[in-house]
């Protein structure tokens, strides 16, 4: 892998975490929090 995909891969991964931050901090219950938590989860699982 080049810098430049490095690079990219780097930003699309912050933009994730900031995209699932915030959707942690919205959800409107606990139950939906643990939820979304999983699904994050389990996608880093998948992509690596």
């Amino acid at each position: 892998m080049n810098i430049a995909a490095k690079l990219r891969a780097r930003r699309v991964d912050a933009r994730n975490r900031k995209a699932v931050a915030r959707a942690l901090e919205q959800a409107p219950t606990p139950a939906m929090r643990h939820e979304l938590m999983a699904i994050a989860q389990a996608q880093v699982t998948t992509l690596r």
